[in-house]
């Protein structure tokens, strides 16, 4: 499959959603708990391992990363929630951030929730999917980490998010191990974004 865009570019970095620059287009955020794989996905999605940062370290993303993908798509790498290693206070500034830019952002068109594809149904994802369901915004859920798993037990665990996440798409398995996991979430990702545009 051809990719869907040019060069990934990164943008900035914001700790609040007013240092973000003013909306240009169309903006989906990619959210999920802390150690996740945010910044993989990123990375691999956008064939480009030097795009987002990553690190070993759960909680590395502290800030709002924006990056442009084509003229009128960007997609922002959201602090992930629930890493309990730092302080109170930043992460009280972390949730403060992931909520003001969901409900403030004027162009959020949707969200892509990374879920650990292993551990469908934990306490801190149930959080947020109850939070997301409030926010009614557009969400694509995907399963990372999915090269861990059999191709069967992979579908299985697709059926139990839907069971445990009802009322969301169908989940996409993604292994950034697998170049297939890339051509498959670009034409999910496609087919979302035309359902949900005005």
């Amino acid at each position: 499959m051809k990719q869907m865009f040019g060069t990934a570019e990164f943008i900035c970095s914001a700790g609040h959603v007013k240092e973000m620059p003013p909306p240009a287009g169309d903006e989906f955020a990619v959210m999920g708990r802390s150690n996740v794989g945010k910044s993989s996905f990123i990375n691999h999605v956008c064939a480009d391992h030097g795009l987002a940062r990553t690190s070993k370290r759960p909680g590395t993303t502290v800030c709002a990363n924006l990056f442009k993908l084509d003229g009128s798509l960007y997609w922002v790498d959201l602090p992930g929630y629930g890493f309990a290693r730092t302080s109170g206070r930043e992460r009280d500034r972390w949730s403060a951030l992931i909520r003001d830019y969901c409900v403030q952002r004027s162009n959020l068109a949707g969200i892509i929730w990374l879920v650990d594809i292993r551990h469908i149904g934990v306490a801190i994802d149930g959080e947020a999917y109850a939070w997301l369901q409030r926010l009614k915004k557009p969400v694509l859920p995907v399963l990372a980490k999915a090269d861990k798993l059999s191709v069967s037990e992979r579908q299985r665990r697709a059926r139990e998010f839907m069971g445990v996440f009802g009322g969301f798409v169908e989940p996409v398995p993604y292994s950034i191990h697998e170049h297939v996991s890339r051509e498959r979430f670009w034409m999910r990702f496609e087919a979302w974004r035309n359902t949900i545009k005005h």
